[in-house]
Parts: structure tokens; sequence; C-alpha cells
């Protein structure tokens, strides 16, 4: 009975985070100058064309599950914030569009997971949910307003947000700042390969990117690259830590190996 008691006594506390469209509008904070709108919207995979008809693929790439549309009013004017909050299966699902979508050259700043502002708009990861705002009003108390609800809803979305870890396995050397990228199906063209980690590299003059995989376990990372391998038709018997280079006829030449679970390569523009 005390090794029961001592088992729920250590878990952890499990905090409340914001994913509904009732919980995500009960979370939006009070904006001098602005009034919260009543109407919210949702959108799912089945009906997200309706709203973002030319982007809807890349969301539903990256296993998309629910759109939250609210908005702000700004009192005295014809001035207006919108915000979309695209939730998704998974955080790594989220950044997946994140990523893809995000402007290298913008303001970051240390919102959620990330977020970064451009002129009249701001966006930000927070967990799985994908956070994207803008106005048309160019004031600075807009801007003000803008990070003003970024902020409360980070923090509501997911307080301990950050980005996916295993994008610190890619080395730093040479590569290109913030073009990290995660592919969340078929990576390469290829079923087998699923989902991958990966970002552009620069050196000499050369270009090239490396990626990482998560195969689950060291016999499932053997078993991917058996499948690459027969893809190629190489008769080759992978040892784990071996580079192995494949002639992908797709992808021209792409290098790997695995170290435990995971699969580490490298392809060439």
């Amino acid at each position: 009975m005390k090794q029961l008691f001592y088992f729920f006594f250590l878990l952890p506390a499990v905090t409340v985070a914001a994913q509904t469209p009732a919980q995500l509008r009960a979370c939006l904070p009070e904006v001098e100058g602005w009034t919260i709108a009543g109407k919210v919207e949702s959108f799912t995979p089945e009906n997200l064309y309706d709203r973002i008809n030319g982007a809807a693929d890349a969301f539903l790439s990256c296993n998309f599950a629910e759109m939250t549309q609210l908005s702000y009013n700004r009192i005295n004017s014809d001035a207006y914030i919108t915000i979309q909050c695209y939730r998704h299966d998974t955080p790594p699902d989220a950044y997946c569009i994140y990523a893809g979508e995000r402007f290298p050259d913008a303001e970051f700043l240390d919102i959620g997971a990330e977020g970064y502002r451009e002129p009249q708009m701001l966006n930000f990861l927070s967990g799985s949910v994908y956070v994207k705002m803008e106005t048309h009003d160019k004031s600075a108390e807009a801007n003000e307003a803008l990070e003003k609800i970024a902020r409360t809803l980070a923090a509501k979305i997911d307080a301990a947000s950050t980005l996916p870890a295993l994008l610190q396995r890619l080395p730093e050397a040479n590569k290109v700042e913030r073009s990290e990228l995660y592919v969340s199906q078929s990576f390469l063209a290829h079923k087998f390969l699923h989902s991958a980690y990966m970002a552009q590299y620069r050196e000499n003059g050369n270009e090239y990117r490396r990626f990482i995989i998560d195969a689950g376990t060291p016999d499932a990372a053997k078993q991917m690259i058996r499948e690459y391998l027969a893809f190629a038709k190489q008769d080759a018997a992978p040892e784990e830590k071996e580079l192995i280079v494949i002639n992908d006829r797709y992808n021209g030449r792409v290098d790997v190996t695995w170290d435990g679970q995971y699969i580490i390569g490298r392809t060439y523009e």
C-alpha cells in the first residue's frame, strides 16, 4: 500500500492547455482599445479549403486537425485583428507547417517555442498549435496588441513549448540559419522513410542537406535502410555506424548511416 501511495505522489502535475475553440476563446486577454469579437469559427480537414483554399494541402500534409479563427475589433475604428489557431496532431506536425511558412529574415521573438514578426503580422508556434495573426492597422498600438495577445495565448496553449529536440542533432557548422524543416511523411518521396528533420548547408560554394530520422528502435532503423537499399537495387548488408552510399534514382546520391534508432544522412544538390 505504501508503494502505491509513493507512486502516485511522484506523478507530475498535469497542465491544462488551451486546445478547443472554446478554450482558445476563453484565453484571449483584454486589450485596451480593442474588443474581442463574439464570433468563433472552426474548420476541420473536411472544410479547411473553404477558408484557405490555396494553402490547405500544405496544412493537411502536416497532419492538421482543426483551425479556430478568432478576432478583435478596434473601438471606434474599422480596424481588426484576425487570429487563426491551427491545431495539429503533434508538436512536430505543427512545427512542420510553421517551419515551412516562416520567413528566415523576419524579426524573431521569444514567444512560445518560436515566433516571428513582419509588418502587420505575428506568427508563433506553441505545442501542437501554429498561430497566425494579422491586422491591416499599421499603428504602434496594433503591433503592441498583437504581441500581448501572442504572449498570452502561447503561455496558455503550452507554457513549456520548445522546438523539436531532434533539431539539436543536426550539425551547426555550415548550416544555413533557420533553414530547418520537418517532413511529416514520405521523406524524399519514399513512404518507408516516413518523417525526417533536415536543414540546408552551404560550404565552399556547395549546397547540400543533412537529415535525421527517428525510426523508433535500432531494428526499425536497420530495416528502413534495408528497404532503401532494396529500392535502389543495391545488394549490401548494412552495418551500424557504417557509411552507406545509396544511388537514389529520384534524389541522386544519398549518404546514410544509422546509430541506434536514428538514421543520419546527407543529400546533394
